[in-house]
């Protein structure tokens, strides 16, 4: 596995440049601003599928370092990609670091074999305003509906929005960003 090259230096431009407080670079920036909610997806080494078992694994590990880590706001676990919106209280790198470490040696540990389960990069957005979070919040229920993996969002074990979809303590309306 590529080490993280934080040393390289770049020049970098626009808002996210004079907002972020660390910029590290593998194949794409990323940006760390000292938090803020992000829409995050990463994907399966050579887009490997997923057994059911594996998606398990996935989602019971990002739901444990829930408020540890980050505050999970949602989450869906495709065939062979991953798409969540978290509010951040550690560094990104630190966050994926450890969901992919963690559920590669699970999945493996499961299947008795070693090998690559995840792809290097995360793709990471910044969340700039509700109207943001809401499409991307749409885009992470229906991923499953349009995949044809379900017919309806709720019917979808892997699919987590939170007081909305697959909370273990029903709450209503949808989440919102926090003002201020």
């Amino acid at each position: 596995m590529a080490e993280l090259d934080t040393k390289e230096t770049v020049e970098t431009v626009g808002q996210a440049s004079r907002l972020s407080e660390n910029y590290w670079q593998r194949h794409l920036p990323h940006f760390q601003l000292s938090g803020g909610y992000f829409f995050i997806t990463f994907s399966c080494y050579k887009r490997q599928k997923l057994l059911p078992s594996q998606k398990d694994i996935v989602y019971q590990a990002i739901h444990f370092l829930n408020s540890k880590r980050y505050e999970l706001l949602a989450v869906v676990i495709m065939d062979d990609h991953v798409h969540m919106i978290i509010e951040i209280k550690d560094t990104l790198s630190k966050i994926m670091h450890s969901i992919k470490s963690y559920t590669a040696h699970q999945i493996n540990k499961a299947a008795n074999k070693v090998g690559r389960i995840w792809q290097d990069e995360s793709f990471d957005h910044v969340i700039r305003n509700e109207g943001e979070f809401l499409q991307k919040l749409k885009y992470i229920a229906n991923n499953p509906i349009k995949a044809e993996l379900s017919e309806r969002y709720e019917n979808y074990k892997w699919l987590y929005v939170k007081g909305w979809i697959n909370e273990y303590s029903q709450t209503e309306g949808t989440p919102a960003l926090r003002k201020g």
